[in-house]
């Protein structure tokens, strides 16, 4: 099977080390050609400071807001009219390379936070993915870790939540990305001390490209582990499981090539051998790609239909269409089906659907990931089936696993709440602050649980910790707000809110409650 001129190149003995050219002048040095293509590459420009964009002005029409994109002192900055209040804020990261639009970040502290505009190449600007079907806009969604893990090379965050970060500044994703740490390599140079992709078995090869471009319905971190624990070389499922619906009902997800290609007829038949390298090259930025691509397919593919190939220079329109995501607005991706006659995808049903793994776990935690997937699946997508069965598989689960896992922990002081068990909850809720006791939701999952048995005053202390740990949960705050309010303690509630605006003045959401103070 001919795996084309990627992974010709990728069979290179020795590969970039551990930085990119901008901050490891090593690698450069010894593959200047490798580090410069690389920086060039969607994945060597996956985050950076906002390029100049001409300003614009974007309606929501569910709520009338106006968010206006400007240039001030050579920052971009994004406003937001709602109310009568205006709030503006100075954007911190541009993410994406541009192939199909760029998202912004602004940072509030040690929070990011996704602005409610984002820039389509299809389209320009218009309001960021899912807000068009929100009935309110604001720059409130905070940006985690599990975000941040597929668009920037150094994104460490602090606390078993994943939200406050720790660099100073976060850079484009890095040469370790694919070939894992590079620092004894930079200093020993050898094929032995760097990770070569392609000499890699299958699974460990293809996780290299899973960790970012598999997302399925839910992705599930194993007990104990952190996104940042995956590495090069290691099976992605030993670290985080994913999860389909077996029906999908025609969903189209925009990140979903991964899945796509291995029901593709060619990848089956090659044993293996094709895989996502084979076209796709971070180390070749090439013109000649569509070329390059044919020259792939006819190495298997070499006697052609004269009648319908007769003076086709390229196989991908074809054979591998633009499909419409259902997620993304304003953005197309590439059919990795590579069917003869292309059809749409997906025919069944997801209101009767199963969830699949797309590999499975470590034995010791299936039926853990299994209950957790079947819970968040089925909340995700209404899905009451699924969501009773996740329920029955944590109730099944050992007592010492449910006692000490941070996730089922939260699962059953949700499940309790819904059942209308205030004790249980309770409980459910007091350990799991134990098992995590720096979790801003534990500790917020706890004041509620406290609020709904009637200990307001205790509900009271827990709120004000859940702040102190996390300020970035708004629900905190806004809970703490009206139990103030009930309780008709004005001076508190108002010192509250002003609370919230020093630590994030630009809040048009929190400058509302005040006004509405009684």
């Amino acid at each position: 099977m001919h795996q084309g001129p990627a992974v010709t190149r990728l069979g290179l003995a020795v590969f970039a080390c551990a930085l990119t050219l901008y901050s490891a002048p090593d690698c450069a040095r010894c593959h200047p050609h490798e580090a410069a293509a690389y920086a060039k590459s969607p994945m060597g420009n996956s985050i950076g400071t906002p390029a100049p964009q001409t300003g614009a002005t974007i309606v929501h029409k569910p709520s009338g807001a106006r968010i206006t994109v400007a240039e001030r002192d050579g920052i971009m900055t994004h406003s937001l009219a709602s109310a009568g209040l205006e709030a503006q804020y100075p954007i911190a990261y541009e993410v994406g390379a541009g192939k199909i639009g760029h998202t912004y970040i602004v940072r509030v502290g040690d929070y990011l936070f996704e602005s409610p505009a984002s820039w389509y190449r299809q389209h320009g600007w218009d309001v960021s993915p899912g807000y068009q079907f929100m009935s309110t806009v604001g720059f409130d969604r905070v940006v985690e870790s599990a975000c941040m893990f597929c668009h920037a090379g150094n994104a460490t965050f602090t606390g078993s939540d994943g939200r406050r970060l720790t660099a100073a500044t976060l850079t484009a994703i890095t040469c370790e990305r694919c070939h894992g740490p590079g620092e004894e390599h930079a200093r020993q140079p050898s094929a032995k001390n760097i990770v070569n992709p392609s000499k890699l078995t299958q699974r460990a090869r293809n996780s290299i490209c899973e960790q970012c471009h598999l997302e399925g319905e839910t992705r599930l971190l194993n007990p104990g582990k952190t996104w940042q624990d995956f590495r090069p070389g290691r099976e992605f499922e030993s670290t985080a499981a994913t999860y389909f619906l077996s029906q999908e009902g025609g969903h189209v997800r925009a990140v979903g090539q991964v899945e796509q290609l291995a029901e593709s007829k060619c990848v089956r038949s090659s044993g293996g051998k094709l895989w996502c390298a084979t076209c796709h090259n971070p180390h070749a930025q090439s013109a000649a790609g569509a070329r390059e691509i044919r020259d792939v397919c006819t190495s298997c593919h070499a006697s052609l239909s004269k009648a319908a190939h007769a003076s086709v220079s390229e196989c991908t329109s074809c054979h591998m269409p633009r499909l419409t995501p259902d997620d993304i607005p304003h953005s197309a991706s590439t059919d990795h089906r590579i069917l003869r006659r292309p059809v749409p995808l997906g025919s069944g049903s997801a209101s009767d659907s199963e969830i699949v793994v797309w590999q499975d776990p470590p034995s010791q935690v299936r039926e853990r990931d299994l209950a957790v997937a079947s819970l968040v699946i089925g909340a995700k997508r209404g899905l009451t089936a699924l969501r009773d069965q996740g329920v029955k598989l944590i109730e099944a689960l050992p007592q010492e696993v449910k006692d000490n896992d941070p996730a089922i922990l939260s699962s059953l002081v949700s499940i309790r709440m819904q059942r209308r068990e205030p004790e249980k909850a309770l409980a459910a809720a007091r350990r799991a602050l134990e098992v995590q006791p720096d979790s801003g939701f534990a500790s917020l999952s706890l004041a509620i649980a406290l609020q709904n048995s009637g200990d307001e005053a205790v509900a009271e202390r827990q709120f004000l910790h859940t702040i102190d740990l996390d300020p970035s949960l708004d629900a905190a705050w806004t809970n703490l707000a009206f139990l103030y309010d009930r309780q008709g303690r004005k001076a508190d509630r108002i010192a509250l809110l002003d609370r919230y605006l020093k630590w994030n003045p630009q809040s048009i959401w929190f400058h509302q409650l005040k006004t509405m103070t009684r």
